[in-house]
């Protein structure tokens, strides 16, 4: 048995170390292309290849919306599917809504305020609202969802937004998303943990129950706007939305699928998935609809969902967020709201910055906030 042993040592030592081995010999499997693409990108490449048929398909649907019917039955069909994707919402429950605070600022007030969008799933929020010797009640509201700033709500620029609908006569909700501002989920990694990071690791567990980390944050805004109805200073009928950057997407989804916001003002978000799969690629967890691109909903589709909905979408013309998208997509509701005989309710807003909320696209905000509502 030792015997034998050795032998086969010997002998894999051999195969091994043989001096009739060329040195040089190319053990490739693949070749260098693969249609055109690298082997290590072939994936890639395959997917892409996929969404720009998809980008094609969604290209010849849009130019059949011509008649109302057809508009209308588009809007309806997709409003289901998008629900569908990030898993339904939930029923709705008592808010049990605290204000915990409250500042006194020169021409308006904030009140620190908790309510529950689900049972003990608390949100905390500031509201800002006009003094009522400077402005009559009841006013109009505005949500306002954060962007991913680690610290939510307490943002500079957000609080700015909501000082200033205040001073020109509006109430404004600014709230944390989950993981960001006071909503820390896992608290024993907190802050290390938080903003994009925490909500993609949350998306990863919410893909394998057949959700997704928008449908905590679209359910939370929808409740903040059942918050501000319920406040006597508020006009329940006048209701507007507004946020940057995440907050951006969060305004999207939220005008597509809530019938009771009235004008909205997206910023620093709307592109196209075409122009965003060639630059910067697919982002956070809640901008990653399961299958959207394959069942057809593109950034277009959130301006044209509710449409003649007035939307004024703010862009900067050196975000990361490529701004021929932008064109692109604003370009197809434009086309939709002129063929619905409403052409003025849509606009866009061209600031040159980088991807920002600053005054320029805030004051914007406000003008158009004033114009409908």
């Amino acid at each position: 048995m030792k015997r034998q042993r050795i032998g086969v040592v010997v002998v894999c030592l051999g195969l091994t170390f043989g001096a009739g081995a060329p040195a040089a010999e190319d053990l490739r499997v693949l070749p260098e292309k693969i249609d055109g693409a690298a082997p290590a990108e072939m994936m890639s490449h395959y997917l892409h290849r996929l969404a720009q048929q998809s980008f094609e398909s969604w290209k010849q649907r849009y130019e059949q919306l011509k008649t109302p019917e057809q508009i209308a039955e588009y809007q309806k069909n997709l409003r289901e599917k998008f629900t569908e994707a990030i898993g339904g919402l939930p029923q709705r429950t008592p808010l049990n809504p605290q204000v915990t605070g409250v500042i006194q600022r020169d021409g308006y007030r904030v009140e620190k305020v908790l309510f529950e969008s689900q049972p003990k799933h608390y949100v905390s929020a500031l509201l800002f609202l006009p003094d009522a010797g400077r402005h009559s009640p009841p006013y109009p509201g505005v949500l306002i969802p954060c962007g991913h700033s680690d610290n939510g709500k307490a943002h500079d620029t957000y609080q700015t937004m909501g000082a200033l609908l205040a001073q020109n006569g509006m109430a404004a909700l600014v709230f944390d998303p989950i993981d960001q501002g006071e909503r820390g989920q896992l608290l024993s990694e907190w802050p290390k943990l938080s903003g994009t990071r925490a909500h993609t690791m949350l998306g990863i567990g919410s893909i394998l129950l057949g959700r997704n980390t928008a449908g905590f944050e679209i359910w939370d805004g929808m409740r903040g706007i059942d918050y501000l109805q319920s406040r006597p200073e508020v006009d329940p009928k006048r209701i507007g939305c507004t946020g940057n950057s995440g907050g951006g997407t969060q305004t999207s989804y939220l005008m597509s699928l809530d019938e009771r916001i009235v004008a909205a003002a997206p910023s620093c978000y709307i592109t196209g998935f075409e122009r965003l799969l060639d630059t910067i690629g697919p982002q956070d967890a809640e901008q990653n609809i399961h299958a959207q691109i394959a069942f057809g909903m593109d950034h277009a589709d959130y301006l044209m969902m509710r449409a003649p909905t007035p939307i004024l979408v703010c862009a900067a013309t050196k975000d990361f967020f490529d701004i021929g998208g932008v064109w692109n997509m604003v370009r197809c509701a434009k086309r939709l709201y002129t063929r619905m005989g409403f052409a003025e309710r849509i606009d866009l807003m061209e600031n040159d910055a980088e991807h920002n909320y600053n005054h320029l696209q805030r004051q914007s905000v406000v003008r158009w906030m004033a114009r409908w509502l």
